[in-house]
């Protein structure tokens, strides 16, 4: 009686890459969602001009003409009276929108600044320069949200680069233990082949080859699970609604980005690992495989 010696499994190597490639594209996915989230935010807060009373409609449409061609500005709005004093009914009780009703209110724009330039520095000293603006009565912004706005976007974005650091670490941990487990079972061979003379190269190429072949294998599950993490769960559970404020905006470009790139740094590390715990063993004396 013969006893056949198994071939290791494929699986726990595609499995652990399969896990690496969803972790990093889970990292991807948040990261660029929580950038789009953070500029809507930081561009949802507007600087509020309000013009003195005898300023007529076509002089504040001019002066938001003007103001369109600053680069800071990447959206105006002017308000009407009576939309500032509906505004007023959607933001406030009946009691303070019939005393608001007695009184005139005045034209206003509300400006809206691009992400980068929504600091309160920049609004600050833009603000100024505004009041100098002989029509404008008044301008006036959320100073307090925008400072913790600011600050709350730079703590997750030390945060978030931590993470990625720290994925990126695990990652490569991961994949070489799945590539050392994988190689270990054929050790024996590796240096049987080195004794005959095989060179270097010729038993290196086979290994590498045989896990990129498992990393191609790994990333249409990763990224099927990715997908249906980030875009599955929301339509089915609702409590994973909040998942859509990161993916609304992800857009497509952002999503084949993300998909290359885990799938690449996939292949190089798995390829690169099974490489480096080949030459290991290349390296090892007969009397340390046992």
């Amino acid at each position: 009686m013969t006893n056949t010696r198994r071939k290791p499994s494929a699986w726990p190597s595609i499995i652990s890459l399969s896990a690496v490639m969803f972790m990093l594209g889970l990292l991807g996915f948040s990261v660029v969602g929580f950038q789009g989230l953070s500029k809507h935010l930081m561009e949802s807060s507007s600087i509020d001009l309000y013009f003195r009373d005898g300023t007529t409609p076509n002089q504040v449409k001019q002066i938001e003409k003007q103001l369109q061609q600053e680069p800071w500005v990447k959206s105006t709005k002017y308000v009407t009276p009576e939309e500032g004093l509906k505004e007023m009914g959607d933001k406030y009780d009946g009691e303070i929108l019939s005393f608001a009703e007695n009184i005139a209110l005045p034209l206003s724009l509300e400006l809206y600044p691009k992400a980068e330039f929504a600091n309160i520095q920049f609004i600050d000293r833009e603000s100024k320069h505004l009041r100098t603006m002989p029509q404008v009565e008044d301008v006036i912004y959320q100073r307090n949200w925008v400072e913790n706005m600011t600050a709350n976007v730079q703590r997750l974005q030390l945060i978030f680069g931590a993470a990625s650091v720290i994925a990126i670490l695990i990652a490569i941990a991961l994949i070489q233990s799945a590539t050392r487990l994988s190689i270990f079972a054929n050790r024996f061979l590796i240096k049987s082949m080195q004794l005959v003379g095989a060179t270097n190269t010729f038993i290196v190429k086979p290994y590498v080859m045989n896990f990129v072949k498992h990393s191609l294998i790994a990333i249409p599950i990763a990224m099927g699970l990715l997908l249906t993490v980030f875009y599955g769960l929301p339509r089915i559970f609702e409590d994973f609604a909040i998942i859509q404020d990161f993916t609304q905006h992800i857009g497509l470009n952002e999503l084949l980005i993300i998909c290359v790139s885990v799938s690449i740094f996939g292949l190089i590390l798995a390829s690169f690992g099974s490489w480096l715990s080949t030459r290991r063993y290349l390296r090892t004396k007969i009397e340390n495989l046992y």
